[in-house]
């Protein structure tokens, strides 16, 4: 059993994990790093598509008993037996939509994104 940081891009998963991890001395599965190196991204028009159920699979054997798990597919990829404790981080959508200015992210991204905090 694990425990799960998630939330839109740009609200400080990554940050927070780490400092969780340095406290409780877990490793980090990075759910993005994992689908990358595995090749299951695809890029399109304007958003990375992913299969969620090949990435699943491969999540089955790398998360452990104390383990912190990262990223916003983690709903998609994870089963319930995988997760002791979920944690889902939340940011004002004015605040990100500066930080996905700063991403370089297109105007539809922006507002799917924001729209979605």
């Amino acid at each position: 059993m694990s425990i799960v940081i998630t939330g839109n891009p740009g609200v400080g998963k990554h940050t927070i994990t780490k400092k969780i991890s340095e406290i409780l001395n877990f490793p980090i599965i990075d759910i993005n790093i994992i689908g990358k190196d595995s090749g299951l991204f695809e890029k399109n028009e304007n958003t990375n598509d992913v299969d969620t159920e090949k990435l699943g699979n491969i999540l089955k054997e790398k998360v452990l008993d104390k383990t912190i798990v990262v990223g916003h597919l983690a709903p998609y990829v994870l089963e319930k037996n995988q997760v002791k404790k979920i944690i889902i981080l939340r940011r004002n959508p004015y605040d990100l939509e500066l930080v996905y200015k700063e991403r370089k992210y297109s105007e539809i991204k922006i507002k799917d994104n924001t729209g979605s905090e």
